[in-house]
């Protein structure tokens, strides 16, 4: 459990990566947590995942993040899983989230100063 400015987060490993990690410079994916200023940011690196791989929940300022991978022959080769409690000031109306075109997922929310 690794807390960041009143933050909650878990990451789990997935089973298999294949590239070193954007972030971390790890063979899984780890998310970034930041406040700047009145943005809640987070950022991973999910290229390894098909955009419809990847599935995001947000509920009672929680906010979970799932990806599974399958292979041809339909057993999942990658996962990864990560959960956030989000500080009890953010505005759950003003999230949004993208991806750019090198599989950076970023997922931004404003707080409520």
């Amino acid at each position: 459990m690794e807390k960041v400015q009143g933050v909650s987060s878990e990451d789990s490993k997935p089973q298999k990566a294949s590239r070193e990690n954007k972030f971390t410079g790890h063979s899984y994916p780890t998310g970034k947590i930041q406040v700047i200023g009145n943005i809640f940011q987070f950022t991973v690196d999910v290229s390894e995942f098909s955009p419809e791989d990847v599935v995001i929940i947000f509920s009672n300022n929680l906010m979970e993040v799932h990806a599974e991978k399958l292979g041809a022959d339909g057993k999942v080769t990658n996962t990864f899983f990560h959960k956030c409690k989000l500080p009890a000031n953010v505005d759950p109306l003003s999230v949004t989230m993208g991806s750019d075109s090198s599989g950076v997922l970023t997922i931004r929310a404003h707080r409520v100063l």
